[in-house]
């Protein structure tokens, strides 16, 4: 798979450069892309994400304490994950951009639109199916966070609103967990100007640096 222009920034800085192709991706048939819905979000395939960066450590390719995560939207999703979830010796530092932190407030805050396709995922809406709304946002775990992380997003989002950024910053700031934030007041739902994306993957190369170091 050619490299984009995000991850060609990371291996031109030194690192190695994983991009799983986890359960729900494309490319090994229709069964393995629809089976993320068996679980829905924060399942299965946050399992796949986690056993590359093993797998990594395991071969050698990584050290403990110095592989990080980074992605957009549902990425920015499992970068707050694996950063709640896994020991720092799997993950060490997250840089999640424009990702879901409560997927209540995502229910609640996202366009209309698509609301249908949260319910598919979760098996129902936060009044119907509110545990698993719940043990799925890694709002609700976020005193797990020992690594590094870098909360990236674009102000005018209308996917994933600046209220799943201004809630679990209130959480962090609550625990003293500490943590470095970029806010892109004149984007929405991903990072897309070009001088906005320079200044995206200069900040992102220096994070991940200066975590390793």
């Amino acid at each position: 798979m050619p490299l984009g222009p995000t991850r060609i920034v990371f291996v031109r800085a030194g690192f190695n450069v994983l991009q799983p192709n986890y359960r729900g991706s494309t490319g090994f048939s229709l069964a393995f892309q629809e089976a993320v819905k068996k679980e829905g979000w924060g399942g299965a395939e946050q399992i796949d994400i986690r056993a590359g960066a093993e797998a990594l450590i395991r071969a050698r390719i990584a050290q403990p304490g110095k592989v990080g995560i980074t992605g957009t939207s549902y990425g920015g999703y499992s970068s707050w994950w694996a950063i709640t979830h896994c020991p720092a010796d799997v993950i060490a530092a997250a840089a999640p951009i424009c990702g879901m932190t409560d997927l209540v407030v995502d229910f609640e805050t996202t366009r209309p639109d698509l609301r249908p396709y949260s319910e598919e995922m979760m098996g129902g809406t936060p009044e119907t199916a509110p545990e698993r709304f719940r043990e799925r946002s890694p709002i609700h775990f976020i005193e797990n966070i020992k690594g590094r992380l870098l909360i990236i997003q674009g102000a005018n989002d209308p996917n994933v609103t600046p209220q799943n950024v201004a809630d679990v910053r209130a959480r962090l700031d609550a625990t003293k967990i500490p943590y470095d934030v970029l806010i892109f007041d004149d984007e929405g739902h991903g990072i897309a100007k070009p001088s906005n994306r320079k200044t995206l993957l200069k900040r992102l190369a220096v994070f991940f640096a200066d975590a390793f170091a």
